[in-house]
């Protein structure tokens, strides 16, 4: 662990809270949280920060255990990023089910997956340096097998299962992409260390 991941830390806790802004206020949670702008914009960076410490500091005993929660804090940032702007859309447009919603949700996923390539190249997996297009459009591949699966649960969840436990639409669809990220969340993390960012020879 360096200076430079407890940093990340920080710039990861802050884009979090920026992007659950919106997320929050479009599912009715917004005004539930105590001093919702110191929270999400003060708080919660800080404790992005001292946790990236702390398990920097175990990691140094369990490496693997350490790229892991590196590849976690990644992809909660990547997660709000995409609920963020999942749910900013789902305001402006009204739409909240179906197929409008899956392309919805893939206008999010680019953002994600922009933010994510950033930020697994350079500090999940080491910095791996590529001399060719490989890494690239393996990385793209394994995105855009990910985004299809993805996009094809948050239009079944939303198209045919009636919300559940008294929840909106558009909390629905927001459990819907739920589903859809712990998915991405699992194919991704092998994807991206077993194919794309694997060691060179």
């Amino acid at each position: 662990m360096s200076k430079k991941d407890v940093s990340v830390g920080l710039v990861a806790g802050l884009v979090i809270g920026v992007f659950l802004i919106p997320t929050a206020k479009n599912i009715g949670l917004f005004a539930k949280i105590p001093s919702p702008y110191l929270m999400l914009l003060v708080v919660l960076p800080i404790l992005a920060c001292l946790g990236v410490a702390v398990v920097g500091f175990i990691g140094r005993w369990m490496p693997i255990f350490w790229q892991v929660a590196k590849f976690g804090l990644v992809g909660v940032m990547n997660t709000a990023v995409n609920l963020g702007i999942y749910n900013t859309l789902i305001a402006a447009t009204g739409y909240n089910k179906g197929t409008p919603l899956m392309i919805i949700f893939l206008i999010a996923f680019v953002f994600a997956v922009i933010n994510s390539y950033f930020w697994n190249k350079h500090w999940v997996f080491g910095g791996i340096q590529s001399k060719n297009r490989e890494e690239t459009l393996q990385f793209f591949a394994v995105t855009i097998v990910t985004a299809i699966v993805s996009s094809l649960i948050i239009k079944a969840v939303t198209e045919y299962i009636a919300p559940i436990g008294g929840l909106n639409a558009a909390q629905w669809a927001n459990v819907a992409n739920g589903f859809a990220i712990i998915t991405s969340f699992i194919m991704n993390f092998f994807g991206y260390k077993l194919i794309v960012f694997r060691p060179r020879a």
